[in-house]
């Protein structure tokens, strides 16, 4: 543990730090010399590993777009997430993919001036993770010519996406020849991921590789052959399965080493009120008798019950991890006129419940929620007629709080699809149960509950394959809770679970893709032009379609 600490400690001395947009053009050739200039590569890993980590998370909590657009989350105050706004304007998360793809390729470079053929491999492995987040959230995208103004190349031409795929499989593959092939070993100390374990990072790669030929899929005549080839080796199965990391949360104060809603990032409450779980969510949990309901959501302040004898009577619930709430009811006194102004039909929907959502789509005025009027007891972000998230959520460090980039209840998800709809053999019920018990186990479930929740006959497959496809991605759906980005894509490619007209959002269309940063309009024209022409329709906007889903 004193290893990992001192890691966290000074791993900003090798960071990139804060830059504009033109380095990215300008400055490749030094920021990659400096990478690497003083430092071996087992101490690159840890620091790639954290920021690539940290950088997948902050799309899943602080930032409120992608959990928004999945229904995990609505936001309680001043935002247009709540109907995907945020998708309408140019999103510069692929440059903050680049930053790390240079301390990537500066440490690629590292090793194989070491002759460290594992950690060459693990490198890669990232190095595929981040320009695979690049093309699939904008399209075409520069990748063979990326990263080389050492050799003169600032403004590098975009690849088209299939040729992007192509290359990150083969990428893969060499990846885990290099892993396994390789003698040198790794660090269990710089590893902030596996430990040193060897075979879990053959495991990520070969999962990493089940992921991208199932969201390619139905671009490529051979996905299944290539899938099916990947069952007998080195999967992600296990519920410890996770290529994800822990956070510190005390090390000097230091927020980056913190969960993101955590006091040590958000010191006020306010911030980690404005987002709340979202009525699809809390329905889902609620309607499949789901134990990761009282994990993942407080019970509701004030529930509005119609019973007028319960008025005023409070009660106590205790989560699974012990976390404390007191609730009192309040009768829906509809002559109440402070009340009757917002419990009009499509705001205030639930009583008599004591876990709520807010409503998709809606407005993110916090009066909004359930038909809250108290407002000067509200204060500013307040809503006691709306859950807020569990107190889990506040901690700056607990044990099931990681930073995720891939679990293995995804992973047996994608098995699952890939059997119902015939990609590969076996059974897709097995995998299904499986990827349910291994979410499940990693947010702290008990065994006896998970047998329990398998039970019901709401969680029985069905027998067509339509209704296979359908209760598969319910399921995964739930365990990308705070896995974001795969829950986005994964719900733009399958069009499932079909939550797309719920609540408001009957009138919003569902975004399509991140428009390109106004950078690459201004500094790299031409291959912007050519990445835009093969959009369809050839326009850069949120709604235009990308290969993958022409």
């Amino acid at each position: 543990m004193k290893s990992i600490i001192k890691i966290f400690a000074i791993i900003s001395l090798i960071g990139l730090g804060s830059c504009s947009d033109d380095e990215l053009r300008t400055d490749d050739t030094l920021q990659q010399k400096n990478a690497v200039e003083s430092v071996n590569d087992p101490y690159l890993l840890a620091s790639i590993i954290k920021k690539t980590s940290l950088f997948y998370q902050k799309m899943s909590f602080d930032s409120r777009v992608l959990p928004g657009a999945v229904q995990h989350m609505e936001s309680n105050y001043q935002s247009g997430d709540n109907f995907y706004s945020s998708f309408k304007s140019p999103v510069t998360t692929m440059y903050d993919a680049m930053e790390i793809l240079k301390l990537i390729d500066g440490s690629i470079g590292l090793a194989e001036t070491r002759n460290s053929k594992t950690h060459k491999g693990i490198f890669t492995v990232f190095r595929v993770l981040l320009f695979s987040y690049m093309t699939d959230f904008y399209g075409d995208v520069y990748y063979s010519e990326a990263l080389k103004a050492r050799q003169g190349l600032l403004y590098p031409k975009y690849d088209k996406q299939a040729d992007i795929y192509a290359g990150l499989l083969k990428e893969l593959d060499e990846a885990t020849l290099l892993i396994t092939s390789g003698s040198d070993a790794v660090s269990g100390s710089y590893d902030l991921m596996f430990a040193g374990d060897k075979v879990k990072w053959q495991k990520f790669a070969n999962s990493l590789k089940l992921r991208l030929l199932m969201r390619a899929s139905g671009k490529m005549a051979d996905a299944g052959t290539r899938m099916t080839a990947l069952l007998n080796a080195p999967i992600f199965t296990d519920a410890t399965d996770n290529a994800s990391i822990s956070y510190i949360g005390t090390l000097g104060g230091d927020k980056g080493d913190s969960w993101t809603g955590g006091t040590l990032n958000w010191v006020s409450v306010d911030e980690f009120d404005k987002r709340r779980p979202c009525k699809t969510l809390i329905d889902k949990l609620t309607e499949l008798n789901d134990p990761r309901l009282q994990v993942w959501v407080a019970p509701v302040e004030k529930p509005w019950t119609s019973d007028a004898s319960k008025n005023g009577v409070s009660f106590t619930t205790k989560d699974p991890n012990g976390y404390s709430y007191t609730s009192t009811w309040e009768y829906i006194n509809r002559s109440n006129k402070d009340i009757a102004q917002y419990a009009t039909k499509d705001i205030l929907i639930d009583s008599n419940k004591v876990y709520v959502g807010f409503i998709a789509g809606m407005l993110s005025d916090w009066k909004n929620g359930n038909g809250h009027y108290d407002v000067a007891a509200g204060g500013t972000m307040g809503n006691f007629k709306v859950s807020k998230f569990s107190k889990l959520f506040r901690e700056n460090k607990h044990a099931l709080l990681k930073a995720m980039v891939l679990n293995s209840d995804e992973v047996q998800f994608i098995l699952a699809e890939a059997a119902a709809k015939g990609l590969i053999t076996g059974s897709a019920d097995t995998y299904y149960r499986k990827g349910i018990t291994n979410s499940l186990l990693r947010w702290g479930v008990s065994q006896a509950d998970v047998t329990t929740y398998l039970a019901q006959t709401s969680i029985a497959l069905p027998a067509d394959k339509a209704g296979q496809l359908a209760k598969i991605a319910d399921q995964k759906w739930l365990a990308l809770f705070l896995v974001s980005s795969e829950a986005y894509l994964d719900l733009r490619r399958t069009k499932l679970p079909n939550i797309f007209n719920n609540g408001r959002l009957s009138g919003f269309e569902f975004p399509l893709r991140f428009r390109y940063p106004g950078d690459e309009l201004g500094q790299n024209k031409i291959a912007y032009d050519l990445g835009v022409g093969t959009l369809s329709p050839k326009t850069d906007d949120q709604l235009s379609k990308i290969w993958l889903l022409q």
